[in-house]
């Protein structure tokens, strides 16, 4: 009986598994803090509690999203929903993940597969429900406190693989402080709530001013302005609401950046997409110009001179890197560019489905660090050859 070695990367597999084990298990406790901690604390000032510690009788709770402890409970009950879906999304997107490496095995980089079609479509929706989250965190400090916890947490997750000195696949950073959308909610939304009291207070004081029995120079024309305008009154007085004005703000926060998170998600995917499938171009004017210069050596009996600039600038960067540091030798080189043409050859008899071997060939020219990394990617290639025939 032959027994099947395992591929080198075979923990990916496992990865992908313990993965989804740990999100859910962090999101679930994460969950229950969140909820219980945050209903049962959700109608005490937290920030004023703190404020008057050192003297200073300012309230915050008004600030925060929601008016009232019913209304604060029915706003973290949406945020258990959104958890819900986030935790589900995830499940499906690391099993999908899982299922797309495991067909393949041989493409070590998973940003191939977080850019897949779904995969992509199903992490973006997580990014949207990650910001209502947020935003539905705001409605205390203390679920604030406990989702920029879990936020930075999330940002320094370990790697059970990295742990053991493997290499593991990359995933995508979700809620996340890395993710700049999140970052800037959570920094806006802070500001909502720290500064929104002292300039309503200065605004507030100056109304004061302005309604006083006769007031003088600015206040006294800008006190005509209200009387003329029942409008301009109105708003005024909706805008020194900090309930309202606090929402509104909030809201505004979440779309302004939601609407980013889309827009980005859109171009990042184009972005992506456009840089593996331009490359063909780049890797047919490699191998053409290295078969030339192969076929007029041996026409001349003359060893393979590639040290033209403008064919050292287009070769792949671990190639340029190891040469151009250095006095290059001009037979190693051809040799080592030799290497790389016939690992491309084999690519491209291997390798069936374009988008792959376009993604491999983007490898080999901006992320490879070595010839070996060509080499494991043949090896791996080769075993997947071999369990389907």
């Amino acid at each position: 009986m032959i027994s099947k070695k395992k591929n080198i990367l075979s923990h990916y597999l496992w990865f992908f598994i313990w993965r989804v084990l740990l999100d859910t298990f962090f999101w679930t406790i994460f969950a229950i803090l969140f909820i219980v901690l945050g209903k049962k604390y959700a109608d005490i000032d937290i920030l004023g509690k703190i404020f008057q510690f050192f003297g200073e009788d300012w309230k915050f709770s008004q600030y925060f999203i929601g008016n009232g402890l019913e209304e604060k409970s029915d706003l973290l009950n949406y945020a258990l929903y959104f958890i819900i879906i986030i935790i589900s999304l995830n499940f499906i997107s690391l099993l999908y993940n899982r299922y797309l490496w495991k067909k393949d095995q041989y493409i070590e980089n998973n940003n191939f597969y977080l850019h897949s079609r779904w995969i992509f479509v199903i992490n973006t929706f997580i990014h949207i429900a990650s910001a209502f989250l947020l935003t539905f965190s705001f409605t205390g400090a203390l679920p604030a406190i406990l989702a920029l916890v879990f936020i930075i947490f999330n940002s320094q997750k370990f790697s059970l693989a990295e742990w053991k000195k493997k290499k593991s696949p990359q995933t995508e950073k979700l809620f996340s402080w890395q993710n700049q959308h999140i970052r800037k909610i959570f920094i806006y939304s802070a500001i909502v709530v720290l500064a929104l009291p002292f300039i309503i207070g200065k605004a507030r004081g100056f109304y004061e001013k302005v309604t006083a029995s006769s007031p003088t120079g600015f206040a006294r024309s800008f006190k005509e302005l209200l009387d003329t305008s029942p409008t301009i009154k109105k708003i005024i007085n909706m805008l020194l609401a900090p309930d309202s004005t606090s929402d509104i703000l909030h809201w505004f926060i979440f779309l302004w950046f939601t609407r980013g998170i889309i827009f980005e998600r859109i171009q990042e995917f184009g972005d992506f997409w456009n840089k593996v499938n331009s490359i063909t171009k780049r890797v047919t004017n490699y191998c053409h110009y290295y078969y030339y210069k192969e076929s007029w050596a041996i026409a001349n009996n003359s060893s393979v001179n590639l040290g033209d600039y403008s064919y050292i600038e287009n070769i792949p960067s671990f190639l340029s890197k190891s040469n151009l540091e250095k006095d290059l030798d001009i037979e190693n080189f051809a040799e080592q560019n030799q290497k790389v043409v016939k690992y491309i050859q084999f690519c491209e008899n291997k390798v069936k489905e374009s988008a792959k071997k376009n993604f491999l060939y983007y490898c080999l020219f901006n992320e490879f660090g070595s010839y070996e990394d060509c080499l494991r990617t043949k090896k791996l290639i080769d075993e997947k050859v071999k369990r389907i025939t």
